[in-house]
This record gives structure tokens, sequence and C-alpha cells, in this order.
């Protein structure tokens, strides 16, 4: 089965273009933006809690990637399955998977981490979290070469080659009423919305025709170290993080509210091999007191309130490690 080129718009028929299905695709990554654009020529989607991960289906084989292209199907058994019977064809799809709050049916990324590090089917199995995954984008199809269509195309294809089913899900869109989406997103508690140019092409890296609009200020941050536990705390006092700029580790702060004990166990069992004796940090400010240092390759997610005229964040909460982007990726995008 190929897409009907009749679905597709005229521009979208003139871009076809046959070869081979690549091993690899650079995920397009959306650009942090204070508002959402207003006026034509934009969709909207909602901002989901998860983790991104490319499918890679060829002859019912599954693969899933993360961005920064770690296999990661071990941890999601049954999104392997549902995928290989869902898709018709070869494909390259583009989608996040998610672990629902059973309670307020939003995206939880808090219950997500409880999956999002296991490689082992029996492990996962034994969490009793459930995945879905949300797909909205795709890239190849049966030798087609999708990534030079416009992206109203690109979804026309994804709605017709998946059955949507169980825990493959497609993700809703818009192309109107931005301001009242992101209002009811955030009185909901949810993460935001993405607006997206229903011309743009699919496009490797970051880009500014994928802007993401968040209800709560969140950034992947690099850990440089932690200080001693105070009162009945376990392992860790608070993280310290920061960001890369110019090739240099920039402070951004403390972090020391967000965790439970699994968590608190969870990083010192990670930090514990990168310990070192000096700062990964650039020159400046630091806190006073007894500090471990580690070297700066673990990736957590945090949560804050905003960031103060010094550089710092006010108010931050960790939220969990993630393990799909690389340290030295890592920039301030507030």
């Amino acid at each position: 089965m190929r897409p009907s080129r009749e679905a597709l718009s005229a521009k979208g028929r003139g871009r076809l273009r046959y070869r081979p299905q690549p091993s690899w695709l650079p995920p397009m990554l959306a650009t942090l933006s204070d508002r959402a654009p207003t006026g034509g020529g934009w969709i909207y989607e909602p901002k989901l809690d998860g983790v991104r991960v490319s499918a890679y289906v060829t002859g019912g084989s599954v693969r899933l990637f993360s961005r920064n292209r770690k296999q990661v199907e071990g941890g999601y058994p049954e999104l392997v399955d549902a995928l290989s019977l869902a898709v018709r064809g070869d494909a390259v799809l583009d989608g996040e998977i998610v672990a629902p709050d059973p309670a307020t049916g939003l995206s939880s990324f808090a219950r997500l981490q409880q999956r999002m590090h296991l490689r082992d089917v029996q492990r996962a199995a034994r969490t009793g979290v459930a995945v879905e995954l949300y797909l909205f984008d795709c890239l190849f199809y049966e030798g087609i070469d999708l990534t030079g269509l416009p992206l109203l195309d690109r979804k026309k294809v994804l709605r017709d080659v998946v059955w949507y089913d169980g825990p493959i899900r497609f993700v809703p869109y818009r192309t109107t009423g931005s301001v009242a989406m992101y209002r009811d997103a955030c009185a909901k508690g949810a993460e935001g919305i993405i607006a997206k140019r229903s011309e743009s092409p699919y496009v490797g890296g970051r880009s500014t025709d994928w802007l993401k609009i968040k209800c709560v200020q969140q950034q992947e941050l690099v850990i440089g170290g932690y200080t001693e536990p105070q009162g009945g705390r376990e392992h860790l006092g608070a993280l310290l993080v920061g960001y890369y700029d110019g090739g240099k580790l920039r402070y951004a702060g403390k972090v020391g509210t967000g965790y439970d004990g699994d968590a608190l166990e969870l990083l010192a069992r990670k930090m514990a091999p990168l310990h070192r004796r000096t700062s990964p940090f650039a020159p400046g400010p630091v806190p006073a007191g007894a500090v471990q240092w580690v070297t700066p390759k673990l990736v957590a997610q945090i949560g804050f309130g905003e960031w103060t005229e010094a550089g710092l964040l006010r108010h931050p909460r960790f939220l969990g490690l993630r393990d799909d982007k690389a340290a030295r990726e890592v920039r301030r995008e507030g």
C-alpha cells in the first residue's frame, strides 16, 4: 500500500521522492516561545510530558530510538507489539511515549520515570505502569521520502497508514484557537501546546517552524555536583545544575526539592562513579559548604518559576533524569 497521490496537496505531490528507507533521521525539535503565533498557516497540538521516540518499522520488525539514537524498544514491549500490527508497511514515524496519570488522564513524566530507564522486557512489565505512543509525523513510507512534504500532507499519510487502537494514538491538532487551547491546557495542569507551520518540511535539528509554548517552565540541565543531605534525608541534599554556553558549563542553581526515596537512590547510584575532586562549572559563584563534584554526564529535567537577573533558577524542583539527550547538547532555553 502506498499513500494516495490524489489525497496530497499539489505542492506535496511535487515533492515526493523515492529512495531507500534510512537507518536514522535526526528528529526535528521545537524552539521555546513565550506565546503562540496567531493568524493562518499554523497548526496546534497538545504538548505531551513524555519522551520523544522515532519508530522504524521494517517488514513488521520494530525498532524504537530516543532522540539521541539510543535503542529503547526493550523497555516498551507492548508498544513494539502494537506497532508491528498497526503499521501497514515499512515506515519511519515520529512520536512521544507517555505514561498517563490514572487520576487526571494527563501524561505524567514522574510515572514514566519508572519505565524510561529500563531496557528489559520483564522488568518493564513488573512496574505496572501503562504507556502509550502518540504519533504526530510520518517521515518515510514504503520507499517514499516524505520529509520534503508540507506537514499537513505528512499528517494525511500518518492518519492513513496506521491503525490507531490500544496504546497507539494519533496526536490531535487544530488550525485555529491557539489562545483558548493554551489557556485550557494550563487550567488542566497540562504541559502546554506545540505550534507548527502547516507548510513546514521535516528538517533534523531545532527549528522555528515548530514552537513550544509551556504552561510551566521546564528544561533539561546538567548535574555538576551535589550537597550533603540534611536532617532525615539520605544520599544528597541538593543537586547543583548548569547548562553549556560557549563550551563552558555555567552554574544555574541548586535544586533541593522534588525527590522521593526512589529518586534519591537512583541519583546516588548514577552519580557514584562520576565523583571528582574539582568543580566542572566555569568560574563564578557556587554554593558554600560541603559539595561533592561529579563529572557532568547526567541530565535532569528541572521545573522552575523563572530565571533571575543573575541567571539562576527561581524555585527549582527535580522532575526526573533523562537519558535521551547528551549533556553537551544542553543549552539554556529561556
